[in-house]
């Protein structure tokens, strides 16, 4: 309460009481704890640790002060491009997703790392807008990062993510609204969701890329599909209606089932469902031996659909 850490109910938010603005410090803390007494975890991924603590800190401010979008979207793009530069986690080719071979970035790779980190950053932060969905669908995405990192014989990174599947459940079980406590008891704020979407985006792009590469680039969009497609979705239509992109607002997917009659609780467990199932296709189509150009249209195609009917999720009311 004295530094300012709490959400306080009011204007579109419509919990009840101040709500401790903690989880993404707690998850963090928890990361941070199995990985110094995990041995060579530190080695490995204390890069990633410390890039993490600086977008933790930005997002704490913000959560504190409200930083302007410049401010907190010029500090994400720093640590994006230290991470590019300096820890050399570099998106350097998009794979065979246009049939025509491998498509590789070269001078492109660092403005399109720093631009595809500060995009995933967002589309996680864009899906905290209920209780447990942000968590929840970043659980969904490394958990298939996990199981690809394991089938690759990549040990050591399966490990650190399932150690952050670990503290992120951890903290889902003070979010997570139950039949028994309708509110939740702790909020990931803006610290944790940017934060979460750091280390994602960080993971997403070492697993995807080099010869030690757990699966191709184009399944990235499969494991991110539900918080990509409302974000891209928003991106588009938004300045079409004269309205920033980055302005808060209720017309996310998750916002619209809400109006629709659903609880908090039945659109969380929706949209993770949604979530596995679009990883799970993703999946197949890997094993299946599905090429990277087929996959990244029939992910285009689903998107399209998304589209052209995610308005229409809207309550009759509103749509006439």
């Amino acid at each position: 309460m004295k530094v300012g850490l709490v959400d306080v109910p009011g204007g579109r938010k419509t919990h009840l009481s101040s709500t401790p603005l903690i989880g993404g410090l707690g998850i963090f803390l928890g990361i941070l704890f199995m990985s110094l007494f995990t041995p060579g975890v530190m080695s490995e991924f204390g890069p990633l640790l410390s890039l993490a603590a600086l977008v933790l800190f930005i997002g704490t401010i913000d959560d504190a002060k409200e930083l302007t979008v410049v401010v907190r979207t010029t500090g994400h793009a720093l640590a994006a491009l230290v991470m590019a530069v300096v820890a050399g986690i570099q998106l350097r080719s998009f794979g065979e997703i246009f049939s025509v071979g491998g498509l590789d970035l070269g001078i492109l790779s660092i403005p399109i790392t720093v631009f595809t980190t500060v995009g995933v950053i967002n589309a996680i932060n864009m899906a905290d807008g209920i209780d447990g969905l942000s968590g929840g669908l970043v659980v969904v995405a490394l958990g298939f990062v996990t199981l690809l990192a394991l089938s690759a014989g990549n040990i050591g990174t399966a490990s650190f993510i399932a150690g952050m599947i670990c503290a992120i459940m951890a903290f889902l079980s003070l979010n997570f609204r139950r039949p028994w406590n309708k509110k939740a008891l702790v909020y990931l704020g803006d610290a944790g969701s940017t934060m979460l979407g750091f280390m994602l985006a960080w993971l997403l792009i070492d697993a995807t890329q080099g010869e030690q590469a757990s699966f191709a680039p184009v399944y990235a969009l499969w494991f991110l599909a539900v918080p990509l497609f409302d974000t891209v979705n928003l991106l588009i239509k938004r300045p079409l209606q004269k309205i920033s992109p980055f302005t808060p607002g209720t017309d996310h997917l998750h916002h619209n089932l809400l109006r629709r009659g659903f609880t908090v609780e039945q659109v969380v467990v929706l949209l993770a469902v949604v979530a596995l199932l679009m990883g799970t296709i993703g999946l197949a189509g890997l094993y299946l031996g599905a090429s990277d150009a087929f996959m990244f249209r029939l992910f285009l195609g689903f998107f399209v659909i998304y589209f052209l009917f995610a308005d229409r999720i809207k309550p009759a009311e509103e749509t006439k």
